[in-house]
């Protein structure tokens, strides 16, 4: 009788982005990009892919917030989320604040300011991606301040209750408000800058005569490189107040 042959694990190679660890949203913000693309196509198509992109968004948010934390010596545990793990979370914190979203859009509708009710519907986009408004840059900002504290929560009790994260929100006011208004203002520089150079992309494209790909690689390279700029500047303000207020909290006690 013959010995079964023992089937040895397969073992991967473990992948590190090493020195560059600030790309490691990337990926996720090209996703998005792609799925931004395909929401004019409406319909089903739009929904699915809106869908799509807020997941995309805030996966490149919860690998930037990881990264920044750990930038400013702080210690999380995200970093050893799997993939599934990942999406969970991605629920729990996306349920919530896609509810407030709502809910604050169709209470403007319905107070008649029905341009600025619609825009509000695409304030978690504005996290990453350029805002039509300057009022709509400022509810992005809000917004990622939400979804900072919800994700630290999520990371540390497994739940993500929306008016926690307010009243936290509140209670650290004194730092997080002035980092929500420098947010603000940093998205409406970059906002200018990039109508700036997208004027140049669309003179490229239309005038151009580079094959049909080189000049969509140029225009989706346009994208994503302002939404990772935007997310990860976004991210170190609110992570660095964030922080500031932790240890004022430890000097106080």
């Amino acid at each position: 009788m013959t010995d079964a042959v023992a089937i040895q694990p397969i073992r991967l190679p473990t992948v590190s982005y090493g020195p560059f660890r600030l790309m490691e949203a990337v990926p996720w913000l090209m996703l998005a990009a792609a799925m931004r693309v395909l929401t004019v196509k409406g319909g089903l198509v739009w929904l699915f892919a809106s869908i799509c992109s807020d997941i995309a968004i805030f996966l490149a948010f919860m690998s930037a917030a990881r990264r920044m934390i750990e930038l400013t010596d702080g210690k999380t545990a995200l970093g050893r989320l799997s993939f599934a793990q990942q999406l969970i979370m991605a629920r729990t914190v996306l349920v919530p604040v896609i509810l407030m979203i709502l809910v604050v859009s169709i209470t403007v509708v319905c107070m008649g300011a029905h341009w600025t009710g619609f825009n509000l519907l695409f304030g978690f986009d504005g996290i990453a991606f350029d805002q039509r408004t300057p009022f709509g840059m400022v509810w992005s900002a809000f917004l990622a301040a939400v979804c900072l504290l919800l994700l630290l929560k999520a990371e540390s009790t497994g739940k993500a209750k929306l008016f926690d994260a307010l009243r936290e929100l509140w209670q650290r006011s004194v730092c997080m408000v002035p980092a929500i208004i420098t947010v603000s203002f940093v998205d409406i520089g970059l906002s200018v800058i990039q109508g700036i150079v997208r004027t140049v992309v669309y003179a490229f494209w239309h005038g151009s005569t580079a094959p049909s790909f080189i000049r969509a690689l140029v225009f989706f390279f346009f994208v994503f490189a302002f939404a990772s700029i935007r997310l990860w500047t976004t991210l170190a303000i609110l992570v660095f107040a964030l922080r500031e207020s932790y240890r004022r909290d430890a000097r106080a006690t």
